[in-house]
């Protein structure tokens, strides 16, 4: 880690026409870092992800990306939403896919490829185990291939900071350790910092530096074994819940539930 700051938050509230619906936010995060942003439903985590990505800037507090505020830096940051479609009568191959990340900054119409956007793709599909899948249509593959096309897609922009939103959600478990293995090895080789919501904490937790836990405000911010402690998590998801560490092994034993009302 080089030690620089990529994130910097300090007293963050983040509203919605008003509303508060994230709260006292501080944390950093250092170049090469990957976050597990972990919190029950409604908690706010995508509305952080939001604001790193420079989309909502409804926001009090101090918020700064690359040293500067997030609107002004989108164009190193990519962010993968929890849900993609595309119009399942246009015929895109995942090569199409994967180069529309490097196209649509340009202007240029998906026919309209230069050959070195294609080169790029074909490159990032090699790296993430997808090359064979290049010319075979995007509504054909599975839920997991698809998602590592989607993240190959995000990775065409060359981004500094990559923000995933439940990148694991409704994958089946052969399905969630080929997208972990992905993004350890965007972590490994590619040295890009990454911030991760997530319901389920344990495949994730070994590329995770830091976990912020997060219940419409900070509840704890460090790294796994400062966070994920039977008392800081039972705060949120009630006193059943509790880690359980195997050999060198943490496990974050959680209900997935919705926010209570405080």
């Amino acid at each position: 880690m080089s030690g620089e700051e990529v994130i910097v938050a300090e007293s963050l509230t983040i509203m919605y026409d008003g509303y508060e619906a994230v709260k006292d936010l501080t944390f950093r995060l250092n170049r090469g870092e990957t976050l597990l942003l972990l919190g029950p439903n409604g908690a706010g985590k995508t509305t952080l992800l939001k604001v790193l990505a420079g989309f909502h800037t409804e926001y009090r507090g101090k918020i700064l990306v690359f040293g500067k505020p997030p609107v002004e830096v989108r164009d190193r940051v990519a962010y993968v939403p929890q849900t993609f479609s595309l119009n399942s009568r246009v015929p895109l191959t995942v090569l199409d896919v994967v180069s529309m990340g490097g196209i649509y900054k340009s202007g240029l119409l998906h026919f309209n490829i230069p050959r070195e956007v294609i080169e790029r793709a074909l490159e990032i599909l090699d790296f993430l185990g997808l090359k064979n899948l290049a010319n075979k249509p995007f509504r054909e593959l599975s839920g997991g291939q698809k998602q590592r096309v989607i993240i190959a897609r995000a990775l065409m922009s060359n981004p500094e900071l990559l923000l995933l939103d439940e990148p694991l959600s409704a994958l089946d478990p052969k399905a969630r350790i080929d997208a972990t293995s992905a993004l350890s090895k965007i972590k490994e080789e590619m040295g890009i910092t990454m911030v991760i919501t997530t319901h389920d904490v344990n495949p994730l937790i070994e590329i995770g530096d830091k976990v912020m836990l997060i219940d419409k405000r900070l509840v704890a911010f460090g790294t796994p074994e400062e966070v994920l402690r039977d008392e800081i998590i039972g705060s949120v998801y009630g006193p059943a819940s509790r880690t359980v560490k195997v050999g060198e092994r943490l496990y974050c034993i959680i209900g997935d539930v919705h926010l209570r009302v405080r």
